[in-house]
């Protein structure tokens, strides 16, 4: 009787180190094609009142190369950041980014990526531990990167065209700055350019962002007077809104 319950003993442990053996052995593009890591670590983006156009084709996919310049340029071109996704992983297809610009409408998605160090071999059995224990990607030892992608809408065309900065209390300055002039809008064809603060639009002084829905409820089809500062000179223009 003692025999035969060591020997069960024995299998059991058998078991469970072939078990654990085989979980060790797991890899890294097992574990990651379970799970897409652009969709798990998607994060919404702040939204504004802006009307976002639904794409009749599928979203493009480009690869990004300048954070900062590229989001300044998207917002140009009339976009706007609905979400992003960030993560670590190996070897990633940008591709897999598609399932998620589909499920949120997303008009094209900047995929940024850089190599990051290597993992030794004992850090990257670590690391496919704690990727089962928390749902992070793993990082591929020897091939370890470091993901970003930012999805964008296209926005119905303003009447304006153009971001300005909301305020803050502490902030006394005269007038709206604008950090956004659309490509083609009213206010490029004003001659407004980033930087300028607007002063007023027609008879409605600007001091805060929603002064610009009343002067586009209220003008809308006309053309009014613009004042607005530019390095310190107070300056104006006249603009048509659409």
């Amino acid at each position: 009787m003692r025999l035969t319950t060591y020997r069960l003993m024995g299998l059991a442990l058998l078991l469970i180190s072939n078990l654990s053996f085989a979980e060790d052995a797991q890899t890294v593009d097992e574990i990651v094609a379970q799970q897409n890591f652009f969709s798990s670590s998607f994060v919404d983006a702040k939204q504004t009142n802006a009307k976002h156009i639904i794409p009749a084709t599928d979203p493009k996919i480009y690869a990004g190369a300048d954070k900062i310049a590229d989001k300044q340029r998207m917002e140009e071109k009339g976009f706007e950041l609905i979400g992003y996704s960030d993560f670590k992983a190996g070897d990633i297809p940008p591709e897999m980014a598609m399932p998620q610009a589909k499920k949120i409408h997303a008009e094209l998605v900047l995929v940024y990526s850089e190599r990051s160090d290597r993992p030794s071999a004992s850090a990257k059995v670590q690391q496919l531990r704690e990727a089962k224990k928390t749902g992070q990607a793993p990082v591929e030892a020897g091939a370890s990167y470091s993901y970003f992608a930012s999805y964008w809408a296209k926005i119905a065309k303003p009447s304006i065209g153009l971001h300005v900065k909301v305020p803050e209390k502490e902030d006394d300055s005269e007038g709206l700055q604008i950090l956004v002039v659309l490509d083609g809008s009213s206010a490029q064809k004003a001659g407004l350019i980033k930087g300028d603060y607007l002063i007023s639009m027609g008879e409605v002084k600007l001091n805060k962002a929603p002064d610009l829905a009343e002067v586009v409820k209220k003008y809308a089809g006309q053309t009014l007077d613009v004042v607005y500062v530019r390095n310190r000179m107070r300056d104006e223009a006249k603009m048509t809104l659409d």
